[in-house]
C-alpha cells in the first residue's frame, strides 16, 4: 500500500472539511508551483472558492465532505478547472496520477 494514500485516506476521514481543503490547495499549490499566482482559498459565508489562474470553483463544505476521500477533492477541482479550460498531461505526476487513479501498481514477483 502506498503511504501517501494511506496517510491521505486517514486525513480526509478525520479531519473537518475546512481543515481538508487547505491540504488539498496546499498540494495543488505544490504541483502547479509553475503558476506565478499559485492557488489561493477564500472563505466566504461558509463557502470555499479555489482560485488558479483564471480559473475558479466554489464548493460547500457538504461537497467537500461528499468528495472526501484520500484524493476526490483534488481530482474535483482538476476537474472543474479543466471545463474551464485548464490543460495538464494526467501523467505529469504521482500526486496527478493517484487523484485521477492512473497509476500502475509494481508487481510483486
Amino acid at each position: 500500500m502506498n503511504t501517501t494514500g494511506f496517510v491521505r485516506g486517514y486525513m480526509a476521514k478525520n479531519m473537518k472539511a475546512e481543515d481538508f481543503i487547505k491540504v488539498v490547495v496546499s498540494a495543488l499549490n505544490k504541483e502547479f508551483e509553475e503558476v506565478k499566482e499559485g492557488v489561493k482559498i477564500e472563505n466566504i459565508n461558509g463557502e470555499f472558492i479555489i482560485i488558479m489562474k483564471k480559473y475558479r470553483i466554489t464548493m460547500s463544505k457538504e461537497l467537500i465532505d461528499k468528495l472526501k476521500s484520500p484524493y476526490g477533492v483534488d481530482k474535483y477541482i482538476l476537474e472543474e478547472f479543466r471545463k474551464q479550460g485548464f490543460t495538464f498531461d494526467k501523467n505529469r505526476s504521482q500526486y496527478i496520477q493517484y487523484c485521477f487513479g492512473n497509476y500502475v501498481r509494481a508487481q510483486v514477483l
